[in-house]
């Protein structure tokens, strides 16, 4: 009698505004329609005490992007439960308030879980649970310019405060521990704009995966 395979996990790293989510959505449109997917946030995992500390600081005061900052038990928790078909509750980020404290959703098992965040291939434990994982490599300055945008237009920061933020923290994290990142990674995808011939890889060595379960 075959063993089912496990749930197979995908994980989809890089910087800041790199393409992440983009690439994430591109990967649940090739999907089958028979397979149920869950996409996990690495921003719901930040620590619970960060969580808090970032309701009466400035965002510039505290470091986003050091894996110190990140719940990296709960995560693995997490998936494994998933994996091995139970349900697991996680909490929930609110990028306006900068803070995961007060939300909370059921996640259930499904066929394919799609783990999305700057750091999402830095923990060994993780990266012994993934089936594919895929670095996003986009250039500084767009990353910055998008990053730009999107924090003063859709989570009220000011452009001082996404100037200095990126300065102190986020490019210095970005060089010490996020574009490291690439040397585990199965799949490295140069990302400016829309990438179809990366998105086709993705898609075979998906399909090839789903096809052994």
């Amino acid at each position: 009698m075959k063993t089912k395979k496990k749930t197979i996990l995908i994980c989809v790293a890089g910087g800041t505004a790199s393409g992440k989510t983009t690439i994430c959505k591109e990967i649940k449109k090739v999907l089958p329609k028979s397979v149920k997917s869950q996409l996990l946030c690495l921003d719901s995992f930040y620590l619970q005490s960060l969580s808090k500390k970032r309701q009466n600081k400035s965002h510039t005061n505290i470091n986003f992007d050091h894996p110190n900052s990140f719940d990296w038990n709960l995560l693995y928790n997490t998936i494994f439960k998933i994996i091995n078909g139970s349900s697991a509750i996680i909490p929930v980020y609110d990028y306006k308030k900068s803070s995961s404290v007060n939300g909370k959703k059921r996640i259930f098992p499904c066929d394919v879980i799609i783990l999305e965040g700057i750091l999402s291939l830095y923990d060994k434990k993780i990266n012994s649970l993934a089936d594919v994982k895929i670095f996003i490599d986009t250039p500084d300055d767009e990353r910055f310019i998008r990053r730009l945008l999107r924090d003063c237009n859709e989570r009220g920061r000011s452009l001082d405060n996404v100037i200095k933020q990126w300065r102190h923290v986020v490019k210095p994290m970005h060089k010490m521990f996020i574009s490291p990142q690439k040397q585990n990674a199965d799949i490295i995808i140069p990302w400016y704009s829309m990438n179809d011939v990366a998105i086709k890889a993705i898609k075979a060595a998906i399909n090839d995966l789903i096809k052994d379960k």
